[in-house]
């Protein structure tokens, strides 16, 4: 009101009572809880990381090979993330064992050359973390992985001459193939692992 003092609506406030001055104090309770669980949550570690925190390229020595050659396919797995991930060998610590890379001819034609592969099961851990010492790389932002993987141009009858695509894939690992009580194994390493493919390719020519 017009004629009312500064004191007087200082008062008038002060009457409105506990309740109204509780009912403001649960509500910033409530936005503080809210700020704290939102915290925590960003807080907490994700076991698994996309593939496109990691870069996967391929190459070889030359780029033509005579029919009949065995050509050695090099590739690197780069951490281009900010913060430290397990990245796979090339093949998994399982029984049978499955590769976590592979690599295929493409023609001109676009027809697909697969060659197929038998793992062994020599030496199967009884754990998923023992599994993983054996089967996972730790790698810092901008630490790679090296590693070679052979190609036989004899496969399939042989192939023609020609001009090549080779093609690659970086397969991680699948979550849903984890028990429970193994993602939380997992999860108490402390670094998360590269789940998702991340593909390559290269060119190369076969000569007679």
């Amino acid at each position: 009101m017009q004629g009312e003092t500064p004191k007087r609506r200082i008062q008038n406030v002060a009457e409105l009572g506990p309740n109204k001055m509780d009912y403001r104090r649960r509500i910033l309770q409530v936005g503080t809880g809210c700020v704290l669980l939102t915290t925590l949550l960003a807080g907490q570690k994700e076991t698994f990381v996309p593939a496109n925190d990691v870069s996967f390229t391929v190459s070889t020595e030359r780029s033509s090979y005579r029919v009949g050659e065995q050509i050695t396919l090099k590739y690197r797995v780069t951490n281009i993330s900010n913060a430290p991930l397990y990245a796979p060998r090339k093949w998994e610590v399982t029984c049978p064992a499955g590769p976590h890379v592979w690599a295929w001819f493409e023609n001109s034609s676009g027809q697909h050359f697969v060659g197929g592969y038998a793992g062994s099961c020599s030496g199967n851990p009884k754990t998923v973390s023992e599994r993983m010492t054996k089967e996972a790389v730790l790698l810092t932002p901008g630490e790679h992985l090296d590693g070679m993987f052979q190609l036989d141009t004899t496969l399939f009858g042989g192939l023609k001459p020609g001009k090549y695509r080779i093609e690659a894939t970086l397969s991680g690992w699948t979550e849903e193939k984890f028990t429970e009580a193994e993602r939380s194994d997992l999860a108490r390493m402390g670094t998360p692992f590269l789940r998702g493919e991340v593909p390559a390719s290269m060119h190369v020519t076969l000569t007679p």
